[in-house]
């Protein structure tokens, strides 16, 4: 597994979806995840605040709430392999206990958690890209470099 970080939001020029630009660190290799509008909302907004009131906590604050009344803490989000041109991924409890979930949900849990980030190496391998061809160096590229994903 690769680790890699959250380098920014973008938006795919021609289809206009919301995509995640993740990137390992020390090294130019980025791998391009679309995710969903309301992830990638949530994905935009950073890691939870701390609550002051009940009616602040979002869905993806559930999951991590209900492994601490289960006893247990998410550690971490894997996206674990690419099947038919889609990624797959799963939430990873302190037990090694894996919950599958779309790859926008576990990036948006992940980065509302600040849990690490888990790429399959042979994922990285098949489908990463160059991060400064994308545009990545620049200080405000999120438009230009979605305009160069395809």
């Amino acid at each position: 597994m690769v680790e890699m970080r959250l380098a920014r939001l973008a938006v795919h020029r021609m289809t206009r979806e919301p995509l995640a630009l993740l990137v390992e660190p020390g090294t130019d290799r980025c791998l391009v995840v679309s995710v969903r509008g309301p992830q990638a909302e949530v994905i935009d907004g950073g890691p939870r605040p701390v609550p002051t009131g009940e009616d602040e906590r979002m869905t993806q604050d559930l999951l991590a709430d209900l492994a601490q009344l289960l006893g247990r803490r998410l550690d971490h989000g894997e996206i674990t392999e690419l099947v038919d041109d889609r990624f797959r991924a799963a939430l990873v409890l302190d037990d090694d206990a894996r919950v599958p979930a779309r790859p926008s949900d576990v990036l948006a849990v992940a980065v509302r958690e600040g849990l690490r980030i888990e790429v399959a190496e042979a994922v990285v391998d098949a489908v990463g890209q160059s991060f400064a061809a994308l545009g990545g160096h620049r200080p405000e590229p999120a438009r230009a470099a979605a305009e160069e994903v395809e």
